[in-house]
This record gives structure tokens, sequence and C-alpha cells, in this order.
């Protein structure tokens, strides 16, 4: 294609530094993104979460002051809690903020990996596609500048779904607390909730970008994605049941099997989020207050039971009269319920998981360095 002489054109515009050259790439992906309908579908689906959540935090502000509001459902909300957290709310309030923003980023990190998986094939494999790379670093644009570019889209969206809606989620709790001590409280979950939310996007940012940069075919990257996720999943759930049998006390098993889930990309986001919320402790309060209400409700029915034992004159009934008995209760019954006890008890720690994300963070980094080169290396 011949290229003709257009002379000198006066640019009209306003000039930007060189810091922010990254944006213009960021700001057009986005843009360009916004434009598939199932990407922006996904987007608003992504907020209904982050709605229940904020109607949670304002609803439990409300529970704290006993507003009139709530006023008619209080005999309904006592039967449902525990005595202990009836009567003081502000003491579990830090507690029940960290589950309830564990549930929800447990929710968005699903739907966080389904929207890179929309957003991350075409970023760099498109360029590779048509040969728009060399248009990209023949005018003033660093090769890092270019990787940021593409890295701010993901993490642009995923910010939307994460980052964003949990502070304004948060927000919206203190507004409805109408006590500053709140914060005092809970601000740890705000700097926990954010500090996962760029976790996830930078590591999902890189890997897919790397992923991006090994083919032209965008489905080849999509299957790429998809492997990482659900395969590394599925090994290591598999791994997990082949080895629960090998010992013969179920404890000592549980807790070694457990440890192959730190195989599987989901479970590492997973024990980063409850390491940077602190879940363990939060549902460590939570379930003992419940076990001690469940303790109290099971004295009392024997209690109770014991009771209706006696005869006339409160002499006991005989043998072949005497009502059946209630079960003893458990053994240990501060010892956890088995649904929670591995998110009291982790099976592995953080640090793996933090650097198995790091270790591919910077591997995908090599990849992107090795497969996109500068225009001087060009062939």
């Amino acid at each position: 294609m011949p290229v003709f002489d257009q002379g000198y054109q006066h640019w009209k515009g306003t000039l930007s530094g060189h810091a922010g050259r990254w944006l213009a790439i960021a700001r057009q992906g986005i843009k360009a993104q916004l434009r598939n309908r199932r990407t922006k579908y996904l987007v608003i689906a992504a907020w209904t979460p982050a709605l229940i959540l904020a109607g949670f935090l304002a609803l439990w502000g409300l529970f704290e002051q006993k507003a009139d509001v709530l006023k008619p459902f209080m005999d309904v909300i006592k039967t449902i809690l525990p005595l202990e957290i009836f009567e003081g709310p502000r003491t579990f309030r830090s507690s029940l903020w960290t589950l309830a923003f564990d549930a929800f980023l447990w929710i968005e990190t699903g739907l966080a990996l389904i929207l890179v998986l929309l957003v991350g094939p075409d970023l760099i494999s498109q360029d590779l596609r048509y040969n728009a790379i060399p248009l990209y670093l023949s005018r003033p644009l660093l090769r890092f500048q270019y990787f940021l570019g593409k890295l701010g889209v993901i993490v642009g969206f995923l910010s939307m779904v994460t980052v964003v809606p949990a502070f304004i989620a948060y927000v919206v709790g203190i507004t409805f607390s109408l006590d500053w001590s709140v914060v005092q409280d809970t601000w740890r979950v705000l700097v926990g909730s954010v500090v996962y939310g760029l976790v996830v996007a930078i590591s999902c940012g890189l890997i897919m970008l790397a992923f991006s940069s090994l083919s032209r075919n965008s489905r080849a990257v999509a299957m790429l994605w998809v492997a990482l996720w659900l395969i590394s999943g599925v090994i290591a759930g598999a791994l997990v049941d082949s080895t629960r049998n090998r010992f013969d006390d179920p404890a000592t098993a549980g807790k070694e099997s457990e440890r192959w889930w730190a195989l599987s990309f989901g479970a590492n986001l997973n024990r980063i989020r409850e390491a940077a919320l602190n879940t363990p402790e939060a549902y460590r309060q939570v379930v003992s207050a419940f076990q001690s209400a469940a303790a109290q409700a099971a004295e009392m029915a024997q209690g109770q039971m014991a009771g209706r034992n006696r005869g006339p004159f409160g002499l006991p009934f005989g043998p072949r009269n005497r009502p059946p008995a209630t079960p003893p209760p458990p053994a240990h019954p501060m010892e956890p319920p088995q649904m929670f006890a591995s998110r009291i008890n982790p099976p592995f720690p953080w640090t793996w998981s933090a650097g198995i994300l790091g270790g591919l963070s910077l591997l995908s980094v090599l990849v992107l360095s090795n497969r996109i080169k500068s225009l001087d290396r060009l062939r």
C-alpha cells in the first residue's frame, strides 16, 4: 500500500505527558468492550450482590440502634439470632461485617473470572492476528506502557465488580449505623476488600494477557483460561478424595488431604481473601455464639425432660412408664461443625497461595516480555 505525503498538519488537541499514554489504550479498550452486550449485562448483574450487601449492612445498622422500623420484626429476629448477638450486636459488628463482605467477594470472584473470559482473550491475540503491534510500538510508546494499557482494561472491569461496589456498600453501612465507632471497628474490612480486589485484578490480568499473547486464536486463549480455572479445581478435588482414604485417623486424613486444594487456582484466590479479611476469626466468634445458644437450649430441654420423668408427688416414674430420654449432648459441644471446620482452620497457610499466585504472575511477565518484542526486533 503506498503512503502519500500529505504535508504538515498542525495538532489542535491537548498534549499529555508520557506517564498517561497507557491510559489511552485502557480507555479505548474499556469502551470497545462495553459495546459487547454480554460484557455489559454481566457487569450489571455483578452489582446485584453489592445491592444485597448494602441492604444487609443497612439493616444491621438499624438493628444495632433498635430502630422503630424493625420493632414489628424483633420477635422473629430474636428467635433466629442467639441471645448473645441479639443483646450485644455491636460486639459482633466486625465479625458479621467480615462474613458479609466475604460472601460478597466470594460471589464476585466467580463473576470476575467469567468477566475476564469475556474481556481478556482479544486484548493481545487480536493485535497479533491483525499485526497491529508494530503500529503501537512505532509511536512514542514503550512495551511497558503497552502492557500496562492492556492490563488496565482488565483491572478496570474487575474493579467495577469488586472494589467499587465494596466501597459503596461500606459507605452505605456507615451511613445507616449513625455511629462513627463503626469506622474504627470495620476499617480493616474495607482495606482487606480493596487489597483482595487488586490481587484478583492484577494476577488474573497478567495471566490472561500471557495466554492472549500465546495464540492468535481467541478461542484457544479462552480454553486456556477455562483449563486454569476449572481443570485445576477438578485435579485438586480428585487428589483430595484419593488421599483421604490413606489415613486411619479421620482428623489426620482431612488435614493432610485438604492441602491438595493449593493446586486449585480458585482455592488460592479464596485463601487470599480469607487472609485479607481475617475470616477464620470472624467465623470462630459467630459459630461459637450459635453453639453456646444451642448448648443452652439443649440443657433447658434436658431439664424439662427430667421434670417430666417425675410422677405424682415428685416421685420418679417406673421403668415401664418412663418416657424416652433425650439423646446425650455431644462430647465436644464447642467443636465447630464440619461445614465450618475448614473456614475456621484453613487447610494450608495463605503464604502458599501468595507464592503460587506471585509465581504465576512472574511467569506471565516473562512470557509477555518474550512474546511481544520491541520494534527493532520484529521480523
